[in-house]
């Protein structure tokens, strides 16, 4: 049973929704890809490239992470949000792919405040018998925010223009911007790092979550390639619609919201390494599939399988990191886990579109992620396994009075 939300459920939300601007915002430009790649004449490296830029949020979140573990302030995600809606604004202007790219930097900027303020504001705010569930709930309305771009920003191009997509998240950006301001009070935020003077060197939490680092990798490179690839992949290969290639995989992020809200239960029956284990290896198999499948009846229910299994890797791989590390060191460590997911999976995204474009093919972007996530699984279950084997190696209560 998922446990009742703490004393301030406002704050839990309004975080939340900033979440879902954005995300929403990141998947709204993805989504419009299979659009754009005709408009602008994009090829699969110029959309590798564009993945690459995910490069950009990772370095500045690190700083924005260190900034936040020594000055904490709320203002730092109304920064973000108002970033990524005056980028939107800017991509409005734009006519070729040298100014897409642009716009993109500057969106990428926006986005870097979020995850390692947000997240580890929930963690330090939930702390306690309540963080998992609050951090299923901020996975979930991210996903959720994913969901509404995804699913209606190819339609919206199709029947209007490219740009009215733009248009939409630019003024959800700036909506998060003033019910922030208005709703959460800088004296109402109980969270201690204000005060906080020592720095914890970054090597020391790195060391924490070393183990982590290729299922990290691994979680970003799969949401990436799958997004980027996924649409353009049935728009070139089997003629969809950008609206239906775009909605179906909306679906896949759908069912990974669902599953996302109840992380807290599901945790607690099976374990989070077991579940990072099962996420992982059900992705290896399900983009296996995806790489080969054109019809609707294949690709819908494995997108629904693999969402399902996909998302909960996300809350589960932050709950861990909330446990290994000190709250101390909170910012700086959702700094890195977000800098190797998002700079992990722009790597990996880039390297698919030199891959698709040398091939003329996209196919093969699919079974380089699925190599990571079975690498992955593989990661998971050695280490679960070695929990185990100190768990045998410790004495019992029985063998400790046979000894006496």
């Amino acid at each position: 049973m998922i446990p009742a939300m703490a004393k301030t459920p406002r704050l839990l939300w309004m975080i939340s929704f900033h979440h879902a601007c954005n995300d929403g915002t990141l998947m709204a430009l993805i989504a419009l890809i299979p659009i754009l790649v005709k408009e602008m004449n994009l090829s699969y490296y110029d959309v590798g490239f564009l993945g690459f830029g995910l490069i950009i949020t990772v370095l500045v979140q690190y700083a924005v992470g260190r900034f936040a573990d020594r000055i904490f302030s709320r203002n730092l995600l109304e920064i973000g949000a108002l970033l990524m809606g005056a980028s939107f604004v800017l991509l409005l202007f734009v006519s070729d792919f040298t100014g897409l790219f642009l716009a993109v930097i500057s969106m990428r900027i926006g986005a870097a405040f979020y995850h390692p303020v947000g997240t580890s504001w929930i963690t330090r705010e939930y702390a306690g018998k309540y963080v998992e569930t609050a951090l299923g709930i901020q996975s979930g309305v991210g996903n959720f925010g994913v969901i509404i771009a995804l699913g209606t920003s190819g339609f919206l191009g199709e029947m209007f223009t490219w740009k009215a997509p733009c248009l939409l998240w630019a003024g959800l950006n700036f909506a998060a911007v003033l019910l922030g301001l208005a709703l959460i009070k800088e004296d109402g935020i109980k969270t201690r790092v204000a005060k906080q003077t020592k720095r914890v060197p970054s090597k020391n939490t790195l060391s924490k979550m070393w183990f982590l680092v290729i299922p990290i990798v691994a979680g970003g490179a799969l949401y990436q390639v799958t997004s980027y690839f996924g649409p353009v992949r049935l728009t070139k290969a089997a003629d969809w619609s950008a609206g239906s290639a775009d909605l179906i995989f909306a679906m896949w992020i759908g069912i990974g919201t669902i599953t996302s809200y109840y992380f807290g239960a599901m945790s607690y029956r099976f374990g989070k390494t077991r579940l990072l284990l099962a996420g992982y290896l059900v992705s290896a198999i399900a983009v296996v599939i995806l790489a080969f499948a054109l019809d609707w009846f294949i690709i819908a229910p494995v997108l629904l399988v693999y969402g399902a299994f996909l998302f909960v890797t996300y809350p589960a791989l932050f709950s861990i990191l909330n446990d290994v590390t000190d709250e101390s060191e909170r910012g700086t460590a959702f700094g890195l886990l977000f800098g190797f997911q998002l700079g992990g999976g722009a790597v990996v995204v880039y390297v698919c579109g030199i891959v698709a474009d040398a091939l003329d093919n996209p196919d093969y972007a699919f079974v380089i992620v699925a190599i990571l996530a079975a690498a992955s699984a593989l990661t998971m279950f050695s280490k679960n396994l070695s929990r185990r084997r100190r768990s045998d190696l410790k004495p019992t209560e029985s063998d400790l009075s046979s000894r006496a």
